[in-house]
């Protein structure tokens, strides 16, 4: 009996521990009202003229609940919370649950939530994942269920969350991927939004169609178990595709990719810096960003009324300091993180800037373009040609594909590897191979990454990271946030001025020749990726002394472009008409030259032969050409004063005179006879063994011959005797004839 009572007694403590604890808890949160309910703050972003560019949706549009078909209510529900209208805020069972797996698998990954926590979350809290956070959540949601009907809660949810693509609230998420009010939705698009809210990044059609059309499917699938749709709806939705819609009314890419930014710089989430009302200022160029949105949108619609496709396209005018002054994505999807194969776009990064660091090559060094073989890789030229023996200069800036494998052979994959890592492009260990000389990356690489490696060549060499943001600023105008200059070398100068000054030539002769009219001092480089049927990204990047752009296409829905579009064409074009429009008014000066590059001559007929760079051996301008060198890899000296190889053979007839012969040189034959000396013959424009007779040498005793070239190297001098020889000759002869003469008397005795 005693025992009992001290059990009794246990028990009430306890629960009066409990309680005491509970409304400890409970009171120690309170529900601001006046937050949760103020749906239509926003960030306003800035251009660099002061114009107030606020996205459309985040001054967030807000619905009525009544005015939205049940089964959009259903499709949040039945996969949110299905218990969201008999639950008090929480789910007990749901807690115990996701408790359960989190002890399991000893991590805070199942949460549990309720609609009503999510958007207490979303509105007042922090993405953090805590258990004191997760205990306020459940408090705050008890206390809001006891202020608002649970209609009024899940309007307010709807008009919160996020979905992706900076779209806060159902009704601006049905604008921005449907172009159409959220009392307008289809079920399949109503399954659609409420699959995205799971994880905007995995689930976005505009970001991963794939996951997005999986995860409209399951929803419904929910729904058919919940009951809230038929099977013949249920049915229609799993064969019913994603339907995005192409309309944009407004531009907004660019202060997207602000917004992202000062997100990463403030180190909080989007949801955060819309509901501090952040003012953030770019670096945007509103007069430019209206001239690339004209070109880009130009050209495209061209293309796609040509070709019957729906492209995907993105232009981007950055100067080199790193400031984005114009970003305009064309595309249903979000082009933010996007990777893609940057095809002959790597080669000056992967495989020639190495090479010149390295010392292996020169813009006039010769490779031979042939067909080869390394263990079954055999690349062929996108022209479908072997050009025999060419330079590094036109290689590159015509973008030929055997001689880069062949460079890469010689470099080393470390080598390249070692200089990628140095721009930030980062390679998985399978791209260790000789694709990779043609941009062939397992994991791509990032747009904004291959832009900023160029912006780094345009500055010979020194980092500047890219930047939307200037300035971030608090609601009440205090400075939260500054840009400061940031840069760091990277490269040789005179590297970079090399591979520049090759990438000029592509936009003069090369690749990029459509950019010749421009009259510009303009590097330039094409680029088209291949996925071994057809092509599927075209690139051209374009840079100047002051700015860099990058045009790129594609068509993410189909990843193939039709068979007559090309990277030297449309991307070209669109770059073209923008640098047209950036130096309307002032030419950008020339790329600077570092002091330890030269500009020098080098013996053009000695690269062509022997294909090796060496300082002129003639004076002739016709085999004499000029390239840039570093001073510790220019054109060699050699000596030539033992190429002539003279010799002199005497018979009957006179001297045979023979040497060898440069066809870039100009040689003279002298014959001296005891003091007297004539130019016998003067050779010129001829190559390899060159021949001669002076038949007029008998009636001297002693002849000396030898050669000058154009220079005024002398061969050595060798004399005859030709008095002597003839001499020895005759006797020679009449011993020779004796002889026979014997012989035959003998025979006929």
């Amino acid at each position: 009996m005693k025992a009992l009572l001290i059990i009794a007694i246990i028990i009430c403590l306890s629960f009066l521990i409990l309680v005491i604890f509970a409304s400890i808890i409970y009171n120690k949160y309170d529900l601001d009202i006046n937050k949760l309910t103020n749906l239509n703050n926003g960030v306003k972003v800035y251009s660099s003229s002061g114009i107030d560019n606020t996205l459309y949706n985040t001054n967030r549009s807000i619905v009525e609940i009544e005015s939205l078909p049940e089964y959009v209510k259903d499709a949040f529900i039945d996969i949110e919370d299905k218990r969201f209208y008999s639950h008090n805020g929480y789910d007990l069972k749901r807690i115990i649950k996701a408790g359960l797996v989190n002890l399991m698998n000893q991590s805070k990954s199942q949460g549990a939530s309720t609609i009503s926590q999510q958007l207490i979350k979303n509105a007042l809290l922090t993405n953090e994942k805590t258990y004191s956070r997760k205990i306020q959540e459940i408090v705050l949601s008890i206390k809001m269920e006891k202020e608002f009907s649970k209609d009024e809660i899940l309007e307010m949810y709807l008009n919160t969350i996020y979905f992706g693509s900076n779209a806060y609230g159902i009704e601006n998420a049905s604008k921005v991927y449907f172009n159409k009010s959220a009392k307008d939705l289809t079920i399949n698009e109503a399954c659609c939004l409420a699959g995205i809210i799971k994880s905007p990044l995995r689930y976005s059609p505009k970001l991963n169609y794939k996951n997005s059309l999986e995860r409209k499917n399951f929803v419904a699938k929910t729904m058919y178990q919940a009951g809230s749709i038929s099977k013949d709806e249920y049915d229609e939705i799993l064969s019913s595709p994603i339907e995005l819609s192409s309309y944009n009314e407004l531009d907004h890419s660019y202060e997207e990719e602000a917004i992202f930014q000062a997100c990463k710089l403030l180190n909080i989430s989007e949801r955060e810096l819309i509901n501090k009302e952040y003012q953030i200022v770019t670096f945007k160029d509103d007069d430019l960003q209206k001239e690339v949105i004209k070109i880009n949108n130009s050209q495209i619609n061209a293309s796609e009324e040509k070709t019957n496709t729906n492209l995907d396209s993105l232009s981007i005018v950055v100067d080199n300091c790193g400031k984005v002054l114009s970003y305009y994505a064309n595309s249903n999807y979000n082009l933010h993180n996007i990777r893609r194969q940057p095809a002959s776009t790597l080669k000056p990064l992967s495989v020639y800037l190495p090479c010149i660091i390295h010392n292996i090559l020169t813009p006039a060094s010769y490779i031979l373009d042939e067909e080869i073989d390394y263990n079954g890789f055999s690349p062929k030229n996108a022209d479908k040609t072997f050009h025999g023996y060419v330079t590094t200069r036109f290689a590159l800036s015509h973008s030929l594909n055997v001689p880069s494998v062949k460079a890469l052979e010689y470099l080393g994959l470390n080598k390249s590897k070692e200089c990628l890592e140095n721009f930030g492009i980062l390679l998985d260990k399978s791209d260790l191979n000789l694709n990779l000389a043609l941009g062939s990356m397992k994991n791509g690489v990032k747009l904004s990454d291959l832009l900023s490696a160029y912006i780094t060549l345009a500055n010979l060499g020194e980092y500047h990271g890219l930047s939307f943001v200037d300035k971030i600023l608090d609601k009440n105008g205090n400075i939260i946030y500054e840009h400061s200059e940031y840069s760091e070398r990277l490269f040789d100068e005179g590297d970079c001025f090399i591979i520049n000054n090759i990438l000029k030539d592509s936009a003069t002769n090369g690749t990029s020749k459509r950019l010749n009219s421009l009259n510009l001092p303009v590097a330039s480089k094409t680029g088209t990726a291949f996925n071994g049927e057809k092509n599927t990204d075209l690139y051209n990047i374009s840079y100047t002394s002051e700015h860099t752009l990058l045009t790129w296409i594609a068509d993410l829905k189909n990843n193939y472009l039709p068979d007559d579009m090309y990277s030297s064409v449309e991307p070209t074009e669109i770059n073209k008409n923008i640098l047209k429009q950036l130096y309307s008014k002032d030419k950008p000066a020339d790329f600077a030259k570092p002091s330890n590059v030269e500009y020098l001559p080098y013996d053009l007929l000695e690269a062509k032969e022997n294909h090796r760079i060496v300082s002129p051996t003639s004076n002739f301008d016709r085999y004499i050409a000029y390239d840039y060198f570093k001073i510790d890899n220019k054109p060699i000296e050699i000596d030539t004063n033992d190429d002539f190889d003279l010799t002199i053979e005497l018979d009957k007839t006179g001297a045979t005179i023979s040497f060898s012969a440069r066809k870039n040189k100009e040689y003279k034959l002298y014959k001296k006879i005891d003091n007297e000396t004539n130019l016998l013959k003067t050779i010129y424009e001829q190559s390899g063994k060159i021949t001669f007779i002076d038949n007029n040498i008998f009636k001297f005793k002693e002849i000396t011959y030898y050669i000058v070239d154009e220079s005024g190297k002398k061969s050595e001098e060798i004399k005859i005797k030709p008095k002597d020889y003839l001499m020895n000759l005759l006797n020679n002869e009449i011993s020779q004839n004796k002889r026979k003469w014997y012989v035959k008397s003998a025979f006929k005795t």
